[in-house]
């Protein structure tokens, strides 16, 4: 098998006669510099895991760590203050906005018949009332108009 002189001159430095790579290691000069820089790596990522908020959890920052129940029900409701003033209406006269209020088989904000509902924070027990006032009343003012009628919802 004949060879290009001019490429093999080419590659000559890093490979052996065969074309493989040669068993060259960097000089010392070059290790420390190196190993440096992968420590600085590894330092920056376990930095980075160490402080990552809330890591692999589906919970919203903004919920549960700057906004109280009542302006996290606003925002659910799309700033509709009309139907806030209802549903704070009704879940004040419920449970005063009390996530660990009970009443018999009834927990919660929003005394939500259901064992699930009293292990649960207050933002998780928002969610589950105005999707139970959207499923039984289609909304907050309806629900409340129930309330006064009959005392519950």
């Amino acid at each position: 098998m004949k060879r290009n002189t001019a490429l093999t001159s080419t590659f000559t430095n890093g490979f052996d006669s065969d074309g493989t790579l040669t068993a060259q290691s960097l000089s010392k000069a070059h290790r420390e510099p190196l190993r440096g820089v992968a420590r600085g790596v590894l330092v920056a990522i376990g930095i980075a895991l160490c402080i990552v908020p809330n890591a692999g959890s589906s919970e919203s920052v903004q919920q549960k760590n700057y906004v109280d129940y009542k302006t996290y029900s606003l925002y659910l409701l799309d700033f509709n203050y009309k139907q806030y003033n209802c549903l704070d209406a009704l879940y004040t006269h419920e449970s005063n906005w009390n996530p660990e209020a009970s009443n018999g088989s009834h927990y919660g904000i929003p005394q939500g018949n259901s064992e699930w509902l009293k292990n649960q924070d207050g933002w998780t027990q928002l969610v589950w009332g105005l999707n139970y006032i959207g499923n039984r009343y289609g909304e907050p003012c309806v629900a409340l108009d129930h309330w006064s009628k009959y005392g519950w919802h």
